[in-house]
């Protein structure tokens, strides 16, 4: 992963993987049992538990000053940068069988999301989760208020010297305005 200028790693996410390979060889099992072919199913569910192995060895998450990059894939590799700023809100899912496991899904949501429901990115099984997504949103809100400009403030000596140069711009503008009104005038009465 290649960082940014200025940029620097805070944290770097680890994931629980004997916990998610447990959750996810229960959820093959549990639904392997609904099924009639079970013969076909057992190989299917060992081959799905290897690759399932490979792709938690394939997941990266790291937080830095000013993004959190997010890597992953086996076949298809996907890797995601998005920067702090557009971040609203970290959610955290846990379903029965997670807790069983004592693993959350932290959904990303981002400013800017096209549709309600659908998340940037979705982890699942990192350790202390609730800690990641403070430190998360704690850089977040570092970034936010660093950012934000600051109180307007009565004019300083040197900026009054402008207003000269604000007064002429802004009386331009208003006449392009007139002249703009005054043509629009001439086309709707020849129309």
């Amino acid at each position: 992963m290649a960082l940014g200028p200025n940029e620097h790693v805070i944290r770097e996410a680890v994931f629980d993987k004997p916990a998610l390979l447990k959750y996810h060889w229960l959820t093959v099992f549990v639904m392997s049992a609904f099924c009639i072919a079970l013969p076909v199913t057992i190989p299917i569910a060992i081959v799905y538990v290897f690759i399932l192995d490979k792709m938690i060895d394939s997941w990266s998450c790291t937080l830095t000053n000013r993004a959190l990059h997010v890597k992953r894939g086996v076949f298809v590799k996907s890797e995601s940068t998005i920067p702090l700023d557009k971040i609203t809100d970290l959610l955290t899912l846990q379903g029965p069988l997670m807790r069983r496991y004592d693993l959350f899904k932290v959904s990303i949501e981002t400013a800017g999301q096209s549709t309600q429901g659908a998340h940037l990115v979705s982890l699942l099984g990192i350790t202390d989760t609730q800690d990641f997504r403070l430190a998360v949103l704690e850089q977040r809100d570092l970034i936010t208020s660093s950012e934000r400009p600051a109180v307007a403030t009565p004019l300083a000596p040197e900026v009054s010297s402008n207003v000269g140069t604000t007064e002429s711009l802004l009386a331009e503008i208003r006449d392009g305005i007139m002249r703009t009104e005054e043509h629009l005038r001439k086309i709707a009465d020849k129309g």
